[in-house]
C-alpha cells in the first residue's frame, strides 16, 4: 500500500461483552489499531473492549448501527486514518481475513470493499439466505448499471470504507438499513463496490447474539431500497460521477 495509506479496524457494538474481547485481540494481532464504538451498551462492552486493547468511543444511548459507523468514520478521520475496516462485534467474522481486504485495498484504494460470505455452512440461518437474496436483488434493481457484473454481499458488515469518500455520501439511514443505502449511494457516485471472499462463523441458534429485528429492520431496508429504486426510475439525472475525480487522494 501507499505510504500515505493508514488503516484502522472499526467495531460498532451493542451489548457484546461476551465476544468483543476476542474480536479486538484478534484484530490487534493483525497489526492494526482498533476503534470500538460502544453504542449505548449496558453490559460492560466498552470497558471489556478497552481492556482488550481498543480505543473506545461511547454513545451514552443507543443510536443505531448506522450512527455508530458514522461516528467511527469521523473518529478515524480525526485520527488521520484513510480507511476503516468495519467488522461486526458478535464474532461472526474472522479478523484473520483482514489481510485479504488489505491485499484488495492495495489494488483498489478508492473502492468500498465488502466481504462475500459463503452461505452453505451448517449453521447458516435460512432467514439469512432469504434476506441476502432479496437484498441482493434490490441492489441490482437500484444500481446494477453502476456496479456492473460484480454483486457484493449486501448484508455483510465486514467492509473496508474509503474515508476520503464515504463520509460525503448523502445518507439518511441510522440503523441496519444504513449499510444497504451506503452501497447504492457509493455506486451512484462512482465509488467502486467490490467483493472480497471471506469465511464466516454462524454459531448455533441458542448461542447467537443479534440485535436485528426481522420485521422492523427488514421493513426499514425495504423502505430504503424502494425509495432509491424510485429515485433511479424517476430521477435519472441524479447519480453524479464527480466525487472520485474531485476528492481522490493522491498516492
Amino acid at each position: 500500500m501507499a505510504p500515505s495509506t493508514r488503516v484502522c479496524v472499526l467495531v460498532p457494538s451493542l451489548n457484546n461483552a461476551s465476544t468483543i474481547a476476542a474480536v479486538v485481540t484478534d484484530s490487534v494481532a493483525q497489526g492494526l489499531p482498533v476503534i470500538v464504538i460502544d453504542d449505548g451498551s449496558t453490559d460492560g462492552t466498552g470497558e471489556t473492549a478497552r481492556t482488550a486493547g481498543a480505543n473506545v468511543v461511547t454513545h451514552e444511548v443507543n443510536r443505531g448501527k448506522g450512527q455508530a459507523l458514522q461516528t467511527g468514520w469521523q473518529t478515524a478521520v480525526d485520527r488521520g486514518f484513510t480507511h476503516a475496516i468495519a467488522i461486526d462485534a458478535d464474532g461472526q467474522h474472522h479478523p484473520s481475513d483482514i489481510p485479504a481486504f488489505l491485499a484488495r485495498l492495495e489494488q483498489a484504494p478508492d473502492a468500498l470493499l465488502v466481504g462475500d460470505r459463503p452461505m452453505d455452512g451448517d449453521h447458516v440461518p435460512r432467514s439469512s439466505r432469504i434476506g441476502r437474496a432479496i437484498s441482493d436483488f434490490m441492489l441490482w434493481a437500484a444500481a446494477s448499471k453502476e456496479i456492473g457484473r460484480e454483486r457484493p454481499d449486501t448484508q455483510c458488515g465486514f467492509r473496508v470504507y474509503p474515508l476520503a469518500h464515504v463520509p460525503k455520501l448523502p445518507l439518511r439511514g441510522v440503523r441496519y438499513e444504513f449499510e444497504m443505502e451506503v452501497l447504492v449511494r457509493a455506486a451512484w457516485l462512482g465509488i467502486p463496490v467490490l467483493g472480497v471472499p471471506i469465511s464466516v462463523h454462524y454459531p448455533p441458534h441458542d448461542e447467537r447474539v443479534s440485535h436485528f429485528h426481522k420485521w422492523r429492520d427488514n421493513g426499514r431496508i425495504v423502505g430504503v431500497y424502494t425509495r432509491l429504486m424510485l429515485m433511479r426510475l424517476f430521477w435519472p439525472v441524479f447519480r453524479p460521477r464527480a466525487l472520485l475525480v474531485e476528492s481522490s487522494p493522491r498516492h
